[in-house]
């Protein structure tokens, strides 16, 4: 009998566990996405496959100065999917768009908009989508692109940008994602707990990670997210080497024509958030 409890207990216990539902969460720079990487089959083929691997994608580095080449690599896709696409963004000729894919068969946009920025610090403002789940799990993504050659002052800001957002829509669950250019010579990775303490953020994609095919190790890109939605983390996230995952030698591309970074990804559960 006292077997036979056990047994039920643990039963019980992982059904509770493999019938929780969760979501992927991806962030990626593409380099430069326009006309020219839609004109190569083989990088589009690539990048369709790894985004249709995660529920809700933050890309940056559009650089189109038309939505032609957006709109059709949507078309590529499966119809599940919708997408948010920011204003053009910077100071200079070389203007950026931020890019949210999103399953809309699992979540539901609630609100979109471009941190305003009244000191201009970013280069590139901030993008802030609000998702709900069909289930309980509803958060606020804010898709960035750090400018290297003022990283500290942009990434100092960062705490703010999500305090707005926070206050805008009333929640408190935020994941922040993004090239924050937060290693090598431009930021001292370091630093980065100073800016996000552990008694308010947890950063998913820690110092440990490269996510950038250079010789160098560095982690650029980022994951982190607010103490609040520690809950609804599943302690799963990564990074996707395609330069592994796909068998260049059979193709006509290499790993760079596709991007210089790699994408990085965390997952969430859908069902347990208390807030």
């Amino acid at each position: 009998m006292r077997l036979f409890r056990i047994f039920l207990i643990l039963f019980v216990f992982l059904g509770i566990r493999l019938s929780a539902e969760s979501i992927k969460l991806c962030s990626f720079n593409i380099q430069i996405f326009g006309v020219s990487k839609m004109a190569k089959p083989e990088v589009v083929s690539i990048l369709i496959d790894i985004i249709s691997r995660s529920d809700v994608i933050a890309v940056q580095e559009v650089r189109s100065r038309g939505i032609a080449p957006v709109v059709q690599f949507m078309h590529l896709l499966p119809p599940k999917y919708a997408y948010v696409l920011g204003p053009r963004e910077g100071r200079s000729g070389s203007k950026e768009q931020y890019w949210v894919i999103y399953d809309a068969t699992k979540l539901q946009l609630l609100g979109e908009t471009t941190w305003a920025d009244p000191e201009d610090i970013f280069e590139r403002n901030p993008l802030g989508v609000y998702f709900q789940t069909q289930d309980k799990f509803d958060f606020i993504l804010i898709d960035n692109h750090i400018q290297p050659s003022n990283a500290a002052q942009e990434i100092s800001a960062m705490p703010g940008v999500v305090k707005y957002f926070q206050e805008l829509w009333d929640e408190r669950d935020v994941v922040i994602v993004g090239d924050f250019n937060a290693d090598g010579v431009y930021y001292d990775e370091d630093l980065l707990t100073a800016v996000f303490p552990e008694q308010e953020y947890q950063i998913i994609i820690t110092n440990d990670y490269d996510t950038t095919l250079a010789a160098s190790d560095n982690t650029y890109d980022r994951i982190i997210i607010t103490t609040s939605a520690v809950e609804d983390y599943t302690g799963a996230c990564g990074v996707i080497r395609f330069d592994e995952v796909y068998d260049f030698s059979a193709l006509t591309i290499q790993p760079r024509h596709v991007s210089d970074h790699y994408p990085v990804w965390a997952e969430f559960n859908i069902g347990v958030d208390t807030d």
